[in-house]
């Protein structure tokens, strides 16, 4: 006996939802006011960002530059890591990363504590790429040593 034209193949399983990833959140406080603390990481990024999380790698020249977090090699090429979707100076920073896979939001705030300020940053939307757990393990370890070698160049200890 043949198969009927008509016979009726296996429905496809339905698509089923990502499983959530965990939002990054880390922070740091530095002995600075708000104001300079937010300068310090929005004006001097070339100054302390980790060149092992740059695209272009030693001699990379990281700044905040129309925009968006450009960093740009010795040989004048450059690549936009981040754009910025909001600024509140002294207050807030929020970017859209682009790790090369899909976007994800960045959010980095700035808040009074005591006689310095606590910077906190966000990261999420993990979901939306299509590695999203690497990806997330990967930011991870960028924040934290991002605040790290900030927090060193604003003068904590």
């Amino acid at each position: 006996m043949t198969s009927s034209l008509f016979s009726h193949a296996p429905e496809p399983e339905p698509e089923g939802k990502r499983a959530p990833i965990a939002d990054i959140e880390d922070s740091c406080t530095v002995p600075r006011e708000t104001d300079e603390a937010f300068r310090g990481f929005h004006e001097y990024p070339h100054l302390w960002w980790p060149t092992e999380f740059t695209v272009c790698g030693e001699g990379t020249h990281v700044e905040f530059e129309g925009g968006a977090l450009v960093e740009t090699s010795e040989d004048e090429e450059a690549a936009a890591r981040a754009a910025v979707q909001h600024i509140q100076p002294g207050q807030l920073l929020e970017l859209e990363w682009n790790p090369g896979t899909g976007s994800t939001a960045v959010t980095i705030t700035f808040a009074p504590d005591g006689t310095g300020t606590s910077v906190s940053i966000r990261h999420t939307g993990f979901e939306a790429l299509p590695d999203g757990a690497a990806q997330r393990d990967e930011a991870e370890s960028l924040w934290r040593n991002v605040l790290q070698r900030y927090a060193r160049f604003m003068g904590a200890r």
